[in-house]
Protein backbone atom coordinates (compact mmCIF):
# COMPACT_ATOMS: atom_id res chain seq x y z
CA UNK A 1 0.00 0.00 0.00
CA UNK A 2 1.54 3.47 -1.25
CA UNK A 3 1.00 6.56 0.46
CA UNK A 4 0.15 9.25 -2.47
CA UNK A 5 -0.72 12.69 -0.63
CA UNK A 6 0.69 15.07 1.61
CA UNK A 7 -1.43 15.79 4.56
CA UNK A 8 -2.82 19.33 3.54
CA UNK A 9 -3.89 16.96 -0.05
CA UNK A 10 -5.67 14.78 2.28
CA UNK A 11 -7.21 17.59 4.40
CA UNK A 12 -8.27 19.45 1.64
CA UNK A 13 -9.54 15.85 -0.46
CA UNK A 14 -11.80 15.25 2.18
CA UNK A 15 -13.15 19.21 2.16
CA UNK A 16 -13.52 18.74 -0.98
CA UNK A 17 -15.63 15.55 -1.12
CA UNK A 18 -17.80 16.69 1.49
CA UNK A 19 -18.11 20.01 -1.10
CA UNK A 20 -19.37 17.43 -3.86
CA UNK A 21 -22.32 15.70 -1.02
CA UNK A 22 -20.72 13.49 0.36
CA UNK A 23 -21.20 12.99 4.23
CA UNK A 24 -18.47 13.71 6.84
CA UNK A 25 -17.81 9.82 7.33
CA UNK A 26 -17.62 9.37 3.61
CA UNK A 27 -15.62 12.55 2.82
CA UNK A 28 -12.84 11.36 5.29
CA UNK A 29 -13.01 7.69 4.64
CA UNK A 30 -12.70 8.98 0.50
CA UNK A 31 -9.93 10.95 1.15
CA UNK A 32 -7.84 8.41 3.11
CA UNK A 33 -8.62 5.35 0.72
CA UNK A 34 -7.45 8.17 -1.95
CA UNK A 35 -4.13 8.72 0.58
CA UNK A 36 -3.72 4.64 0.54
CA UNK A 37 -4.34 4.27 -3.29
CA UNK A 38 -7.56 2.15 -2.44
CA UNK A 39 -9.79 1.98 -5.26
CA UNK A 40 -13.07 -0.31 -3.99
CA UNK A 41 -16.30 -0.16 -4.84
CA UNK A 42 -17.68 -0.60 -0.99
CA UNK A 43 -16.28 2.80 -1.38
CA UNK A 44 -17.77 4.94 -0.08
CA UNK A 45 -20.45 2.85 0.64
CA UNK A 46 -19.65 1.36 4.22
CA UNK A 47 -19.53 4.57 6.33
CA UNK A 48 -22.88 6.06 4.65
CA UNK A 49 -24.34 4.91 7.93
CA UNK A 50 -21.92 6.84 9.89
CA UNK A 51 -22.88 10.36 8.68
CA UNK A 52 -24.15 12.82 11.34
CA UNK A 53 -23.02 10.94 14.41
CA UNK A 54 -24.66 7.67 13.00
CA UNK A 55 -27.60 8.61 11.05
CA UNK A 56 -27.79 12.30 12.66
CA UNK A 57 -28.49 10.55 15.65
CA UNK A 58 -25.54 12.82 17.41
CA UNK A 59 -23.64 10.10 18.41
CA UNK A 60 -19.68 9.98 17.11
CA UNK A 61 -18.94 12.71 14.99
CA UNK A 62 -19.30 10.99 11.49
CA UNK A 63 -15.84 12.63 10.49
CA UNK A 64 -14.17 10.36 13.14
CA UNK A 65 -16.00 7.73 12.12
CA UNK A 66 -14.34 7.72 8.70
CA UNK A 67 -11.04 8.10 9.22
CA UNK A 68 -11.67 4.85 11.85
CA UNK A 69 -13.03 3.18 8.43
CA UNK A 70 -10.13 4.69 6.80
CA UNK A 71 -7.55 3.92 8.77
CA UNK A 72 -8.96 0.35 9.20
CA UNK A 73 -7.34 0.45 5.46
CA UNK A 74 -4.28 0.34 6.92
CA UNK A 75 -4.06 -0.65 10.54
CA UNK A 76 -7.19 -3.26 10.42
CA UNK A 77 -6.52 -7.05 10.82
CA UNK A 78 -7.36 -9.69 8.07
CA UNK A 79 -6.61 -12.56 10.71
CA UNK A 80 -8.45 -12.98 14.09
CA UNK A 81 -6.38 -13.92 16.85
CA UNK A 82 -3.69 -12.59 15.42
CA UNK A 83 -0.28 -12.08 17.79
CA UNK A 84 0.31 -8.08 18.04
CA UNK A 85 1.95 -5.57 21.04
CA UNK A 86 -1.08 -3.79 20.52
CA UNK A 87 -4.69 -4.04 20.81
CA UNK A 88 -6.22 -4.45 17.23
CA UNK A 89 -8.26 -1.03 17.50
CA UNK A 90 -5.33 0.94 19.45
CA UNK A 91 -5.30 3.36 16.03
CA UNK A 92 -9.29 4.01 16.71
CA UNK A 93 -8.56 4.95 20.47
CA UNK A 94 -4.82 6.99 19.05
CA UNK A 95 -7.70 9.19 16.53
CA UNK A 96 -10.48 9.37 19.05
CA UNK A 97 -8.56 10.58 21.91
CA UNK A 98 -6.49 13.21 20.01
CA UNK A 99 -9.99 14.55 18.66
CA UNK A 100 -11.19 14.47 21.82
CA UNK A 101 -8.05 16.59 23.02
CA UNK A 102 -9.09 19.17 20.44
CA UNK A 103 -12.36 19.40 20.93
CA UNK A 104 -13.27 17.83 23.98
CA UNK A 105 -15.92 15.68 23.06
CA UNK A 106 -16.86 13.09 19.81
CA UNK A 107 -20.38 14.07 19.78
CA UNK A 108 -22.22 15.98 17.70
CA UNK A 109 -24.92 17.77 19.70
CA UNK A 110 -22.06 18.47 22.26
CA UNK A 111 -19.49 19.49 19.06
CA UNK A 112 -22.30 21.22 17.36
CA UNK A 113 -24.44 23.17 20.63
CA UNK A 114 -27.62 21.51 18.53
CA UNK A 115 -29.25 18.46 18.45
CA UNK A 116 -29.42 17.40 14.31
CA UNK A 117 -32.35 14.81 15.48
CA UNK A 118 -34.49 17.66 16.21
CA UNK A 119 -35.83 19.35 13.43
CA UNK A 120 -36.19 23.01 15.20
CA UNK A 121 -32.52 22.41 15.76
CA UNK A 122 -31.36 20.94 12.40
CA UNK A 123 -33.27 23.74 11.01
CA UNK A 124 -30.65 26.29 12.69
CA UNK A 125 -28.04 24.10 11.25
CA UNK A 126 -28.77 24.41 7.89
CA UNK A 127 -29.97 28.30 8.38
CA UNK A 128 -26.24 28.94 9.97
CA UNK A 129 -24.60 26.50 7.23
CA UNK A 130 -22.92 24.89 9.75
CA UNK A 131 -22.26 21.92 7.04
CA UNK A 132 -19.73 24.49 5.48
CA UNK A 133 -17.92 25.89 8.05
CA UNK A 134 -17.93 23.91 11.72
CA UNK A 135 -18.65 20.51 10.26
CA UNK A 136 -16.13 21.18 7.12
CA UNK A 137 -13.37 22.12 10.36
CA UNK A 138 -14.00 18.43 11.89
CA UNK A 139 -13.78 16.82 8.40
CA UNK A 140 -10.19 18.12 7.66
CA UNK A 141 -9.29 18.02 11.34
CA UNK A 142 -9.85 14.40 11.28
CA UNK A 143 -8.93 13.97 8.19
CA UNK A 144 -5.41 15.64 9.20
CA UNK A 145 -5.30 13.52 12.69
CA UNK A 146 -6.02 10.44 10.87
CA UNK A 147 -2.54 11.27 8.40
CA UNK A 148 -0.68 12.29 10.97
CA UNK A 149 -1.08 8.22 12.78
CA UNK A 150 -1.12 6.55 9.48
CA UNK A 151 2.51 8.79 8.99
CA UNK A 152 3.82 8.04 12.54
CA UNK A 153 3.17 4.53 12.58
CA UNK A 154 3.80 3.57 9.05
Amino acid sequence: MSILLSREEVQERAEEYAERGYLCSEAVLLALADHFGVKNELLPKIATGFGAGIARSGMVCGAVSGAVIGLGIKFGRDIPNSKSTRRPYWYSRELTNAFKLRYQSLECPKLLQLDLDKEEEYKIYSEKKYWSTICREYISTTAGLAYDIALKDG
